[in-house]
């Protein structure tokens, strides 16, 4: 998770912002909340872990707390190893990849089928494969090493999640380097105005009370102030690890080239404006032109 508001906005970033609504289905979509329940995965949070660490295998909640490295380790470990026990992995990825499917479709209709969706499916491949080969990105590797799905759709849907785990395995290491932990990580983001607590913190699993242990840890370092707010040392922190992020990030997309992923952002700048209005997803619309 990285914040567009921190940093300015390079063109790593244009990219991810435009394509993680494609991505964000995943997570927003009823049906693939029915396809996870269907296997028997009932509850957000199963869906939810279990939908993003399927790639890794059936791993203990350790590990799903360090990859995924926001979240409560105690709300990690209601959904995670249990998940594995009600479906195995490759049914996992199965489900969520019929129900990102369905609603794929649902949300752009003959669109789906359309040259657009194949071209842009073509170029992010592109860019996936470059990812896939990077060292320090398990989650990002875990994603790269499936097969392509046949139907370009999907295949761009596929390419779209192994380039945002790529960029979130490293993001987790800008923030390693910073030296915050999962709850210091979301302070520093929503003191920086990338989130707002009261929406992240829940989402997370932490209580106002571990969220104020730590407030004080940082206000120890010299990052916070007594009233909340970012102190020059903090920013500067916080924008290093956006700074980080974005170069970690940057290696698939240098790949692909200027003239390419120019073309790319072209062509999901409105499939994701579409997929925001259309779920209502809590992200913002990426502007018309790349560098807008």
């Amino acid at each position: 998770m990285s914040a567009p508001t921190v940093a300015p906005r390079s063109h790593v970033r244009a990219l991810h912002d435009v394509l993680e609504p494609y991505h964000a289905v995943l997570y927003y979509a009823p049906q693939v909340q029915e396809a996870f329940r269907e296997i028997g995965l009932k509850g957000t949070w199963r869906g939810y872990f279990g939908g993003r660490a399927a790639p890794l295998g059936p791993v203990p909640a350790a590990v799903v707390t360090a990859l995924f490295h926001h979240f409560k380790p105690s709300l990690v470990a209601r959904a995670i190893p249990s998940v594995w026990e009600m479906a195995l992995p490759d049914d996992v990825l199965t489900a969520r990849l019929a129900g990102v499917d369905a609603a794929l479709r649902a949300l752009l209709g003959d669109e789906v089928d359309g040259p657009d969706i194949a071209e842009a499916a073509s170029l992010a491949a592109a860019a996936a494969a470059a990812a896939g080969d990077a060292p320090g990105r398990p989650l990002g590797a875990a994603n790269a090493a499936l097969e392509l799905p046949e139907p370009p759709h999907l295949a761009l849907w596929q390419a779209a999640t192994t380039l945002r785990e790529h960029r979130g395995d490293g993001h987790v290491a800008a923030l390693t380097h910073a030296g915050f932990d999962g709850v210091e990580a979301l302070v520093t983001i929503t003191a920086a105005g990338g989130e707002i607590r009261e929406s992240i913190q829940a989402r997370r699993g932490w209580t106002d009370e571990e969220w104020a242990d730590g407030e004080r840890r940082l206000r120890d370092r010299g990052l916070l102030d007594p009233a909340g707010a970012l102190t020059t040392e903090g920013r500067s922190a916080r924008d290093t690890v956006e700074e980080l992020t974005d170069r970690f990030a940057a290696v698939p997309w240098n790949s692909l080239g200027d003239d390419r992923a120019h073309r790319l952002y072209a062509l999901l700048q409105p499939i994701g404006e579409r997929i925001v209005h259309g779920l209502g997803l809590p992200l913002p619309v990426a502007p018309k032109t790349f560098g807008g």
